[in-house]
């Protein structure tokens, strides 16, 4: 399907774009462009790349105008999108552009490409779990339709979920009015081994990990949430690059499988666990506030759309989280 395309990958150096890239460049007789901010970084997670004819970087903020000199692209995977909680609370326009403005410059560059070359591409747009909100005193499981339920506008994290929403909608506007080819992927949290480490808990906690440090965390009522593995996560995404029906939106989730339905704390037990085998200085779990409070209601991605494309979910998150252990280690 992929044999002689071209894919441009935008925010290529993040967790989801670099395995992405790296996905593409093990098949054969594929073209992949790396479009990410930093020159340096883009050097840094692929420079066994570098040399392969096959293989391009290019180094903007894809919130600037996309140079129409790097030709016509089969596969446009829009990615680039800060996540971490810090950015979003305190520099909310850095999330806000590239999830806006970056989509437009994606769909601008599919529209010109068309219009101007012949050509059509598909843009895979990346959205987010973050669309869906829960109202409810309960867990819930959400479909693709169920989007009625959002953040407060004056939520803090609504620079990252709304500008998230609106992107779908610029998307499916550019397909209605222009026909470009879009396909959605609702990404629930991807978790896995990175070379550029996001400020996250997660990554905070892996950290800890190794350095033989115990873990706190805040308390236990942290809702629990929808996490993938970096490699089920990326299948789902070629799937619907492949197979996916234009303008419509995909769960890219685990819906709970493979005992994904876990909590921040959670997944610290789990990395003390795991890190405390066959290591003789032991780590604990410690909670900034007294354990067994109310835990509060969390949200699964229902994935049975994507599963209907013949994908399927493959790692446990005992397995996942041991595969980063692993890979840091």
């Amino acid at each position: 399907m992929f044999e002689g395309k071209t894919v441009l990958v935008t925010g290529a150096t993040g967790l989801v774009g670099s395995h992405i890239v790296n996905e593409f460049m093990q098949m054969d007789n594929v073209h992949v462009i790396a479009l990410s901010r930093s020159e340096e970084k883009l050097k840094k997670v692929f420079g066994k790349y570098l040399e392969d004819a096959r293989f391009r970087i290019i180094a903007q903020n894809v919130s600037e105008k996309i140079n129409s000199d790097i030709g016509p692209v089969d596969y446009l995977f829009h990615a680039a999108s800060p996540m971490e909680g810090k950015i979003i609370a305190n520099y909310p326009v850095d999330v806000v552009s590239p999830n806006l403005v970056g989509t437009i410059n994606c769909l601008e560059y599919l529209r010109e490409q068309k219009e101007v070359k012949g050509k059509s591409g598909r843009l895979i747009l990346f959205s987010s779990v973050t669309v869906y909100g829960n109202n409810t005193n309960n867990d819930i499981c959400v479909k693709e339709s169920d989007t009625k339920v959002a953040d407060f506008l004056d939520a803090v994290n609504a620079p990252y979920s709304q500008s998230k929403r609106m992107s779908e909608v610029i998307a499916r506007a550019y397909g209605k009015q222009y026909g470009i080819d879009i396909v959605i992927a609702r990404l629930s949290t991807v978790y896995g081994d990175t070379c550029i480490v996001p400020d996250t808990a997660f990554y905070e906690f892996i950290n800890k990990a190794l350095k033989r440090e115990s873990i706190i965390v805040n308390s236990s009522s942290a809702p629990r949430r929808d996490n993938i593995y970096i490699s089920d996560a990326v299948s789902g995404l070629l799937c619907i690059a492949e197979k996916g029906q234009s303008n419509e939106a995909y769960n890219v989730s685990s819906n709970g499988e493979g005992n994904n339905f876990v909590a921040v704390d959670e997944i610290a037990e789990i990395i003390v666990d795991i890190s405390n085998r066959n290591m003789e200085k032991k780590i604990s779990l410690e909670y900034k506030e007294p354990g067994n409070a109310e835990r509060k209601p969390g949200l699964k991605m229902d994935n049975t759309k994507l599963k209907n494309l013949g994908w399927r979910i493959k790692i446990n998150i005992y397995e996942g989280i041991k595969y980063t252990l692993d890979y840091y280690m």
